[in-house]
């Protein structure tokens, strides 16, 4: 009974832990909803170009951090941004919305990012 319960018990750890965040690694992505609005139109993007990086640009300015993330699990950290003045309609709170982030959902072409199952942004993969 003995020699069963090991093999069981490295299973179970192996289930338990959580995926690497490679599905996001190399991906670029359109800004389709922000709150539940949409904002095609500003052409907001957001790229996970690797080693655990993210950049994107929010209607004005280039930003940029580190991300850490599981299977489902997702924190934006260390968010550095261009200061470029804007005039005309730009969408305020993308890179904030980015800060609350805690959870995402990926499926196939299309990435939530979540907190408190509230979605916060929508995107599709470019």
């Amino acid at each position: 009974m003995v020699r069963w319960l090991l093999p069981g018990a490295l299973i179970a750890l192996l289930l338990a832990a959580p995926a690497p965040a490679a599905s996001l690694s190399g991906t670029e992505w359109r800004v389709t909803r922000i709150a539940g609005q949409p904002v095609a139109e500003f052409k907001l993007t957001l790229e996970f170009p690797g080693a655990r990086k993210f950049a994107g640009f929010d209607g004005c300015n280039r930003f940029g951090g580190r991300y850490s993330a599981t299977a489902t699990r997702l924190r934006f950290r260390g968010l550095f941004s261009t200061a470029i003045g804007c005039e005309g309609s730009t969408i305020p709170g993308l890179t904030d919305r980015l800060l609350r982030t805690r959870r995402y959902r990926l499926a196939g072409e299309r990435l939530e990012l979540r907190r408190r199952g509230r979605t916060l942004v929508v995107l599709r993969r470019r």
